[in-house]
């Protein structure tokens, strides 16, 4: 008996090479495409979940045609305390509130607040009842340390030129916070110093909010309302008398017949 061996041909063995080359490519080309698909859509989770959580990170700010300065206080502690003082004036030399002293139900270890000066008054609010107005700002703290809040101490400077400007008395200053629907809280407010320039106030509240400083216009002295009636028949008798004097005075010319 005869045994024939059968072999391959070359070509078929190179063809069958190609073949499994191209799929073991094909594979890879898949592995590649789908683990990109898989690191993109994690990618994509990811950054849903951080807009999510960045969207609730702080209470939602006003447009930005509104605000006239916005100062971010961000700053983190070594020791956890229940009481936390910020000189914003480090962050923000310019701003108008100067420090901020927060108590809070349970100790912390860090804080980031917004604090907002606005050029004018927002367009979803009514103004105070007392005019004019000084300024609008408001306060927005972390969403997750808001919650804990029980007091906080604000101390304000307002330029005494300002004051000047819209005539208002430095003693008659109001301080007025947002309740939601009106500007219909006073908050306590007292001098506490002042230099050439500004004069420093403190306040307390149990919330951050939309706030506006306003303030009584000085009073006009009594003499201002009674000069315009006096004023001007007294000026006219002056006149009067002035242009009788003048006509006594003046020499008669003498008519020849």
């Amino acid at each position: 008996m005869h045994v024939v061996s059968i072999r391959p041909s070359k070509s078929s063995i190179r063809g069958k090479l190609n073949g499994d080359a191209k799929a073991d490519c094909k594979r890879q080309k898949l592995f590649r495409h789908g683990s990109a698909g898989i690191v993109l859509a994690i990618f994509l989770v990811l950054l849903s979940f951080c807009g999510t959580a960045n969207a609730d990170y702080f209470p939602p700010s006003l447009p930005a045609s509104n605000i006239a300065n916005q100062t971010l206080v961000s700053a983190a502690f070594t020791t956890a305390s229940t009481t936390v003082y910020v000189n914003v004036t480090e962050y923000d030399p310019q701003q108008m509130v100067k420090n901020i002293t927060v108590d809070f139900q349970e100790p912390i270890s860090y804080i980031s607040l917004y604090i907002d000066l606005l050029k004018d008054k927002p367009l979803i609010v009514n103004p105070p009842k007392t005019a004019p107005t000084i300024q609008y700002f408001d306060i927005r703290f972390l969403t997750e340390l808001a919650e804990k809040i029980s007091n906080v101490s604000v101390v304000l400077a307002v330029e005494k030129a300002t004051l000047q400007n819209v005539s208002v008395k430095e003693d008659s200053l109001l301080l007025y916070q947002y309740n939601g629907s009106q500007f219909s809280e006073v908050c306590p407010i007292e001098n506490v110093a002042e230099n050439k320039t500004y004069l420093l106030f403190t306040t307390e509240t149990t919330a951050y909010s939309l706030f506006v400083i306003t303030g009584s216009t000085v009073p006009s002295p009594w003499w201002s309302s009674v000069l315009p009636i006096v004023g001007v028949p007294f000026l006219a008798i002056v006149g009067i008398l002035v242009y009788r004097r003048y006509k006594q005075k003046r020499p008669q010319s003498r008519v020849e017949t």
